[in-house]
Order: C-alpha cells, then structure tokens, then sequence
C-alpha cells in the first residue's frame, strides 16, 4: 500500500512548507529570467503562468518523495536486523536526502525542458508566447517524469 502522508498535520507541514518554498524561489529565478534576460514585458505571463508552475512542481516534487520516503521504509523494515553501514561522504548523504533528492530530479528536468522548448519557439514566435509555451511545456514534462518516477520506483513488488 503506498504511503499518502496528511501534508496538513504538524508532523509533515514544515516539509511541505519547505518544498514548497525552493520551488516557490525556483519559479522566482525563472520571473527574473524572463523579466530581463528573455524580454518577456506581460506582467500577466510573467507572474502568473509560473505561480501555476510552482503548484505544478511542487505537486511533482511531493509525488518523487513520497515515493522515496515508501521505498526507504521498505528496505528498513527488510533490513532493520542488519549491521549498519558507514555511510559514504558529506557530497552523498546529502544528496540522498529524502527532501533534497525530488527536487535534484525534477529541476534539472524543467529547465532542460524549458530551454530546449523556448529554444525551438522563439525562432518561430514572439518573446511572450515562447515563454508561455516553454513554461507550460517544462512543467508539463516534469510532472510526466515525476508521475513515472512515482508508478516505476515506488512499485509494490508482488512475490
């Protein structure tokens, strides 16, 4: 059965809050970026489309960690008699931290999504409408990896 945690309890609201702030500071990159580096001048398009984009992350980034946060229950309970292992360097645990490895992931996905997308529309349409496009496009294609990630990774292996 997977996990679902209740976001809104006292236990999982500051991880929550917190996932949702980097993403919140993500979308804010991506405002000044459009704002003078890509002449993007429609107030409209540049708040409003990436408030959209950081529920749509943020959504993306709590599906990979629940999924992660089953996983790691899992093998727990396998091997909760085991020797504990030393673990590697600083660089790898805080890499596998369960909040800082969603957002590792699904990142990377939308500004590559969003560069290559607004790449190949500015050639073909005006500032704004490629920002549109590119904006919707990576966020789109982010939560597509993240909802493969969580129905692949986090499968329940049947014996």
């Amino acid at each position: 059965m997977p996990i679902r945690f209740r976001w809104t309890s006292k236990e999982y609201i500051p991880i929550a809050l917190m996932l949702f702030g980097v993403c919140g500071l993500f979308q804010a990159f991506f405002i000044f970026l459009a704002q003078y580096f890509l002449g993007v001048g429609n107030y409209i398009v540049v708040i409003l489309i990436p408030v959209g984009a950081t529920i749509a992350l943020f959504f993306g980034v709590i599906l990979i960690f629940e999924s992660f946060v089953q996983v790691e229950k899992r093998k727990k309970l396998k091997t909760q008699y085991q020797k504990s292992r030393q673990s590697g360097s600083k660089l790898r645990t805080f890499l596998y931290f369960p909040i800082v490895r969603p957002i590792i992931i699904v990142f990377p996905i939308f500004i590559a999504a969003f560069f290559i997308t607004y790449g190949i529309c500015i050639t073909f349409l005006d500032n704004v409408l490629s920002f549109l496009i590119a904006e919707n496009s990576a966020t789109l294609i982010s939560l597509l990896v993240a909802n493969f990630i969580e129905k692949k990774y986090a499968k329940i292996q049947k014996i």
